[in-house]
C-alpha cells in the first residue's frame, strides 16, 4: 500500500536533494548503462538504449526475482510488472528509449544494479509529452542540465518531479517566467522523472555519437 501511495502522488511529494547515479560505457554506437537501486527502495529509471523490440524481456533479461517495474502512461496510469521464477509477468511490455519507469528493488543488505545493453539512439529523436503527468527520461545516455544540455523544451507552468534515492521522495522544480526555479534540474544517465505539462507537446533531439 505504501508503494502505491508513493507512486500515485507524484505532484505532491517534495524533498531536498537528488541522489541518482549511473554509468555509461560506449564503443561507437553500442554500449551499456549500469543503474543502482537502493535495497528495498524505489528509483525512477529511464531506458536509453535500443535492444531488439525494447520489450522488458529484452531490456532487462537478467533482473533477479523480486524486482518490480511500474510503467506509467497518462491514459492508463501504472502497470505493475513483476519478476517471478526468472520471468516477467508482462514481458511483452515495452520500455523504449525516453520511457521512464519506477523500479522497486527487493529488500536486503545489497543494492540492486541493473544493466542495460544496446545501441545508442541517433538521428531525429522524439519523446511525446501529453497534457498532465508524463514519466519520461532523456532518449539518449547523456547527463547534464535538463534544458541547456539535454534540450528539454521548458515552458511556463511546467513542473519536474525527480526522485531522491536517499529520502525516497520527490524533488520539485518549476519553470516560471522563462527559467527553472529554484534551479535548473540536473539529470543523470539512466534517470527518469515526471514532467507535468499544461498542454500536449514533444521533446525532440537531433543526436549523434560523433562530434
Amino acid at each position: 500500500m505504501r508503494t502505491k501511495l508513493i507512486l500515485t502522488t507524484a505532484a505532491l511529494g517534495v524533498a531536498s536533494s537528488l541522489g541518482a547515479t549511473a554509468q555509461v560505457y560506449s564503443v561507437n554506437a553500442v554500449g551499456y548503462i549500469n543503474v543502482t537501486i537502493p535495497a528495498g527502495g524505489l528509483k525512477i529509471v529511464a531506458n536509453q538504449l535500443n535492444t531488439g523490440g525494447n520489450t522488458i524481456n529484452e531490456v532487462l533479461p537478467e533482473a533477479p526475482d523480486g524486482v518490480i517495474v511500474y510503467k506509467y502512461t497518462p491514459e492508463a496510469g501504472f502497470v505493475t510488472i513483476q519478476r517471478v521464477f526468472g520471468e516477467w509477468s508482462a514481458g511483452s511490455e515495452t520500455l523504449n528509449p525516453g520511457d521512464g519507469f519506477f523500479v522497486s528493488a527487493p529488500a536486503g543488505d545489497t543494492d540492486l544494479t541493473l544493466t542495460f545493453v544496446g545501441e545508442v539512439p541517433q538521428g531525429n529523436l522524439e519523446v511525446e509529452l501529453s497534457e498532465g503527468l508524463n514519466l519520461v527520461g532523456s532518449p539518449v545516455p547523456q547527463a547534464g542540465a535538463l534544458s541547456e544540455d539535454l534540450e528539454f523544451p521548458g515552458e511556463d507552468g511546467d513542473f519536474i518531479y525527480q526522485w531522491d534515492d536517499e529520502t525516497q521522495a520527490y524533488v520539485t522544480t518549476q519553470f516560471v517566467f522563462g527559467e527553472w526555479l529554484p534551479s535548473e534540474p540536473q539529470v543523470a544517465v539512466g534517470e527518469g522523472f515526471f514532467v507535468s505539462k499544461a498542454s500536449d507537446g514533444s521533446w525532440t533531439r537531433q543526436f549523434s555519437v560523433n562530434p
